[in-house]
């Protein structure tokens, strides 16, 4: 298989490892390449958990837990990552972080891009999703950066939100996991500050492998996540 660069832009510093965790090992596992950017640390509305069972506790040192958890979960998925430290709750993301961004893309060529799609019980995700979508834009043309080569082939795969039926999505893309899962699984439990999405997110990607199964007719499907494509395919013929 050709080899291909995967980058993985994260609203909050683990919504990577539930949404798209066994997708990243899978390139990983295969020997494609694999970045993840963290926007933010979720420190402020994504670590509940934390700020409940320690009251004392500074903001400062719940980003130290949640850079922590994302760099070894990504260790284990076997990805690189950055982080970009902006605020979360609410992320609002300007023409300057959206220029980075596109930089960001310039810079690293990826082939695909996984990021989150429109989620209204989370404007952080809304938010990151439109920023990735100008990025892109301003990644493909000449005169945004102009000393960086440009990128064209580059597709946006917009992973599963938490409440997929309060978000209008409609999975058209169904990858298994299933030779991968124990790594996804090893990678959320590294997360102590939202340990409650272990069992959510174990169960919804054999949910999805009961769909993909069906549709490929493939017994062998245990495990799977969902996406949806930002733009269609095109080719002369129907895959």
């Amino acid at each position: 298989m050709e080899q291909k660069r995967l980058l993985v832009i994260s609203a909050h510093a683990v919504d990577f490892i539930w949404r798209c965790g066994g997708t990243i090992a899978q390139y990983a596992k295969a020997g494609h390449t694999v970045k993840i950017i963290d926007l933010t640390f979720g420190s402020r509305g994504e670590s509940d958990q934390v700020w409940r069972e320690n009251p004392s506790i500074s903001e400062p040192e719940v980003r130290i837990r949640r850079r922590m958890e994302a760099t070894e979960a990504a260790a284990i998925l076997g990805a690189e990552i950055e982080f970009y430290e902006w605020e979360d709750h609410l992320l609002t993301i300007d023409r300057d972080q959206v220029m980075k961004l596109a930089g960001a893309i310039k810079d690293f060529h990826p082939d695909i891009i996984l990021t989150h799609t429109e989620d209204p019980l989370n404007p952080d995700h809304t938010n990151t999703s439109h920023a990735v979508q100008a990025a892109l834009r301003s990644a493909q043309v000449y005169g945004v950066y102009p000393e960086k080569k440009v990128v064209t082939t580059t597709n946006i795969y917009m992973f599963e939100p938490d409440q997929p039926e309060m978000c209008g999505f409609k999975a058209d893309m169904f990858i298994d996991i299933t030779d991968v899962m124990d790594r996804k699984i090893q990678a959320m439990k590294v997360v102590a500050s939202q340990q409650h999405l272990l069992n959510n997110y174990t169960n919804r990607a054999e949910y999805r492998s009961y769909l993909a199964r069906r549709l490929a007719c493939d017994p062998g499907i245990k495990y799977a996540e969902a996406f949806v494509r930002f733009m269609p395919q095109v080719g002369k013929e129907f895959a």
